[in-house]
């Protein structure tokens, strides 16, 4: 899976925020095993950080946004958690689909 970190705005990523960035995605893998890349945007605009993260996937991108005033992980892992979520969401709705195609054979 290709991971791409873009900082807006003569903006510098630490590299402990972006070695933390890529073991979370790592783990989002194991949620969801269709994934093709991944690509975060952080942000500053005079004292508010933001944070966009955009997962491909087969058949979808979800998008993640957050804004945050002090702290730039705090952002990221709202973020991460948005994405997350919806990534959730969308595998319990495949499994649940397949479950219900499954015909049910009398004992």
């Amino acid at each position: 899976m290709k991971i791409s970190v873009t900082a807006r705005h003569d903006m510098k990523v630490p590299e402990l925020l972006e070695q933390m960035l890529r073991s979370k995605v790592e783990k989002l893998e194991r949620v969801g095993h269709k994934l093709n890349s991944v690509h975060v945007i952080f942000g500053r605009e005079k004292y508010l950080y933001t944070a966009e993260l955009t997962l491909a996937m087969k058949g979808a991108n979800l998008v993640g946004r957050a804004k945050h005033e002090t702290d730039l992980m705090t952002c990221m892992e709202e973020a991460l958690a948005k994405v997350e979520r919806q990534l959730r969401k969308r595998e319990d709705k495949q499994v649940g689909l397949l479950r219900r195609r499954v015909p049910h054979r009398p004992a």
